[in-house]
């Protein structure tokens, strides 16, 4: 009836009342939102409610409610929404972290001390005396006058002062209440910290989690953890997705069913399959029953140009492909020997390799910020503004980056890191000075017996840089295409999601197996998760419209939860 709230809002009132009655309770809770729930808006709602309430109190009395986010610009985000009040701290687990934790000297010098890796780097610095430990350049060094941390320092010593009675009283001072943004992807160490420490003993601060466990797609524990003393809330809205995109997602997940918010809005959800190929398929470690490449290729295109003439616009600001490897698109934007190198792994798309991070993350983030004159974000993102005493100073700084810039677009991958090495603007990682160090002691020539991962990198130091300019581009979406790994949390009007194969860690075919036959046991659970997070994650990202393409052969099992999942109405024999 006109004028009454969607079925969307009525949920998410129900759920934002039951958060609020835990909060007047100081009782924990765990906010389970759905993709398109609006777990932010539920977080924002929370924090502006605590400041109308006990904002003046809050701050009178020297404290405030942290808010700890996953990402910078989640923390940009919540803090815009409330104005940066001064009575929320909201910051990302490493700032909130090192906030806390660097108060306290003595202890970050036992325990980095106690860390057993750097051990022998403290015995060559001469010991650890009374240096100064600080964070700011995300690598681990000592020397006479001060201690750097690692990244991964900062949650695993903060873990590690949440057992200690005393450091856990200046917290919950410091900080009443606590909310948790992602919580399913904050570090397992803080997490099992607070569970252990906070939430058993109910002496800690008021804790609020906001997340979602199907969306976890990095880490192994895919179940929902139980966690004591804390409450249980599931959001059953979707704010993003038209009916029939939300029919699909409801009965891949029926214990938590959302509600739409606009009940008439119209749109497809449709999945293709490729089972009338007659051609003989290919089976590797890595993929069973795949189409061949030219084949793979080909279907892709059908789909695509199908969807063109019945009006999808794949302009990339409307419209996503999303594809879980990337040898089918690597030659089209840019980066063949890059895919070639890492054979059908991932680990490049998801920056888990120590070079491709390094350069991704910070040089070409640098190099922007150079370009485009931003000289105090440039400086940010080395570690701090450096010393320039005189004006050659300055024009050395100059020349080193002007080289920088020219290496990105003529250089090799090997020669870019060698000219850091020689200038440190910016300083390599420590990851990367490890691999550099590994070769200069075997030498320039590969060995028999030498490990995979270094042969790896041997030939990536030899791929034009551009072609890494070119991934950071797919990674950072300025392309449409991209991984289902690289969209968490983003949306679009329209989303095609291919399935192939090409790495072991997914295996659709069996998946949809799974769905129908409930046959998970100890072999198969982390397969059968981890495909299933990633498929929630891809399928729950389109507004309009979604349509699926499975390239490898579904047996009769597989095609069941397929048409239960989209309607048989929905499911489409690609011809081949």
């Amino acid at each position: 009836m006109t004028g009454q709230p969607s079925p969307a809002v009525v949920a998410a009132q129900q759920a934002q009342a039951r958060l609020d009655e835990c909060l007047g309770n100081s009782q924990n809770f765990r906010l389970e939102a759905g993709a398109g729930a609006g777990k932010t808006y539920s977080l924002v709602a929370a924090l502006k409610k605590i400041i109308a309430e006990s904002g003046p109190a809050l701050i009178h009395a020297g404290q405030q409610v942290a808010c700890i986010t996953y990402t910078e610009v989640a923390r940009q985000e919540i803090a815009n929404e409330i104005e940066e009040h001064p009575a929320i701290l909201v910051n990302t687990i490493h700032g909130f972290g090192w906030a806390f934790i660097s108060r306290f000297q003595k202890t970050l010098r036992e325990l980095v001390a106690a860390h057993e890796p750097y051990s022998e780097a403290i015995k060559a610095a001469g010991g650890i005396q009374d240096q100064q430990v600080d964070y700011n350049l995300g690598f681990f060094g000592i020397d006479e006058k001060r201690i750097t941390l690692n990244h991964d320092d900062v949650p695993r010593f903060l873990a590690a002062m949440l057992a200690n009675a005393k450091f856990k009283r200046i917290l919950k001072s410091l900080y009443p209440v606590l909310f948790i943004d992602e919580y399913q992807d904050t570090d397992p160490l803080v997490m099992s910290a607070l569970a252990d420490h906070f939430f058993a003993s109910g002496d800690g601060p008021i804790t609020g989690l906001f997340g979602d466990h199907w969306q976890t797609i990095y880490r192994k524990d895919h179940a929902l953890l139980d966690l004591p003393n804390v409450e249980g809330i599931d959001k059953g809205s979707n704010f993003r997705s038209v009916p029939v995109i939300v029919d699909v997602l409801n009965r891949l997940r029926p214990e938590l069913v959302q509600e739409v918010n606009d009940v008439d809005g119209q749109g497809e959800a449709r999945f293709f399959h490729t089972n009338l190929f007659a051609g003989a398929r290919v089976d590797s470690r890595n993929g069973k029953q795949e189409l061949p490449e030219d084949s793979h290729a080909d279907s892709i295109e059908r789909v695509r140009q199908t969807l063109q003439d019945e009006g999808w616009d794949f302009d990339p600001a409307r419209t996503k492909i999303l594809m879980l490897t990337h040898n089918a698109i690597a030659a089209e934007r840019g980066y063949p020997n890059i895919a070639r190198i890492f054979d059908r792994n991932e680990a490049f798309a998801k920056k888990e390799d120590a070079a491709i991070a390094f350069l991704a993350d910070t040089v070409e983030p640098i190099c922007a910020a150079y370009k485009a004159g931003n000289y105090g974000e440039m400086f940010r993102l080395m570690g701090g503004i450096p010393t320039i005493r005189k004006t050659a100073d300055k024009a050395q700084w100059q020349a080193d980056m002007d080289a920088l810039i020219a290496l990105r677009e003529t250089g090799t991958i090997g020669e870019l890191i060698d000219h850091l090495k020689g200038t440190r603007r910016p300083r390599l990682s420590d990851r990367v000075v490890h691999r550099e160090d590994e070769i200069a002691k075997l030498g320039p020539e590969p060995t028999e017996d030498e490990p995979k991962s270094l042969k790896r990198y041997r030939e990536l130091r030899n791929v034009p840089y551009r072609e890494l300019i070119a991934v950071t581009d797919f990674i950072n979406g300025f392309t449409p295409f991209a991984t289902q790994h690289s969209v968490k949390g983003a949306e679009f009007e329209n989303v095609l999601v291919i399935l192939s194969g090409g790495w072991n860690h997914y295996n659709w075919p069996q998946f949809f197996e799974l769905l129908t036959t409930g046959k998970i046991t100890d072999k198969n659970t982390g397969g059968f998760h981890r495909c299933r997070n990633l498929f929630y994650v891809a399928v729950s990202r389109p507004k309009k419209r979604l349509a699926v393409l499975a390239t490898q052969a579904l047996s009769d099992a597989a095609m069941e939860a397929v048409t239960k999942l989209f309607g048989a109405q929905n499911v489409v024999d690609l011809p081949m």
